[in-house]
């Protein structure tokens, strides 16, 4: 259940009242008795804690700038590893293409005219 925050306009008393949102909002102040009561709006008593939670939503520049060695590391790295990728490619490349031009002739050669694949005779 919500709390809310009421205002007394006549004595200046202030609450907060745990209420149903269907339960009608109060008219009566209970110090002074009269039917002066407004509800308040108030900021919220929710706080995020935490390393990834921020005030206005938006990191800003909390995080370190990096340094030229650290720079150049990582662009070392990334080149590193690309060199790493393109040498262990070209080895599966040739597999990859020898085996689908083997595969392709006896396909289009048309031997069968059945129409049934080479596997299934």
């Amino acid at each position: 259940m919500p709390i809310y925050e009421y205002g007394c306009d006549g004595c200046g008393h202030r609450f907060e009242i745990q209420q149903k949102l269907a339960d009608t909002p109060l008219k009566t102040c209970p110090q002074c008795h009269q039917d002066q009561l407004s509800k308040l709006i108030s900021p919220t008593a929710f706080v995020l804690k935490g390393s990834g939670w921020y005030k206005d939503g938006y990191s800003g520049s909390s995080t370190p700038k990096r340094t030229e060695n650290q720079v150049t590391d990582r662009l070392q790295k990334a080149v590193d590893d690309d060199k790493k990728k393109g040498s262990a490619a070209p080895s599966s490349a040739p597999a990859a293409s020898s085996s689908s031009s083997s595969s392709t002739p006896p396909a289009a050669s048309g031997g069968d005219k059945s129409g049934a694949s080479p596997a299934a005779a």
